[in-house]
């Protein structure tokens, strides 16, 4: 029995870093891949089937976790809460071996885990996992763009992109900027 752990949101300059933990209670009927490597339209057909043919959960560190604890500690804090939230809803993947994607981890529950390097390119689970985090990370940018329609989060959606390196020089930063992150200390609102 596998658990796959990955994130999506490491590297934005907005939002929260978001986890999932997935296990899969069906093979997929498509070629899985890592996030990355699928297109948004393919992204959002996945999650649909993956939504009823797996058990999973999510963790989120927050912008604020991410400034006050470093963008490492706050995924492992994600990470944690996706794999509690998981345990609370199936207790029986305890059992399960967890596969997280990267080279460490750390944690205080007492789970069996793995850390594979590119594990969401060579195991379906992580890939799984890193879809459901991407598309739901994705999806709290779309609400933090209706709340702040200034800075285009649906487009960029919280990246370092050459549009939103310029919007940090116009707007005060938002409550979701980590202004611990170098481009944030210098925009218009961290001074």
């Amino acid at each position: 029995m596998l658990v796959g752990v990955d994130e999506a949101g490491r590297g934005p300059l907005a939002g929260e870093v978001v986890a999932c933990a997935l296990h899969l209670k069906d093979n997929p009927p498509f070629k899985v891949k890592d996030s990355k490597a699928l297109s948004q339209k393919l992204r959002e057909d996945f999650f649909s089937w993956l939504m009823p043919n797996a058990v999973f959960a999510i963790g989120v560190s927050s912008a604020k976790e991410i400034d006050k604890f470093n963008i490492l500690e706050a995924t492992f804090l994600a990470f944690n809460r996706a794999i509690e939230n998981l345990l609370k809803k199936a207790p029986y993947l305890k059992k399960a071996t967890f596969i997280v994607d990267g080279t460490m981890f750390r944690t205080d529950l007492n789970v069996n885990y793995i850390c594979m390097k590119k594990a969401d390119e060579k195991v379906k689970e992580v890939s799984c996992a890193s879809i459901m985090a991407k598309v739901t990370r994705d999806y709290f940018m779309e609400i933090l763009d209706f709340l702040h329609p200034e800075w285009n989060f649906s487009k960029h959606k919280g990246y370092p992109t050459a549009e939103h390196f310029s919007l940090l020089k116009k707007h005060s930063l938002t409550p979701f900027h980590r202004r611990s992150f170098s481009p944030c200390k210098y925009g218009k609102g961290n001074k």
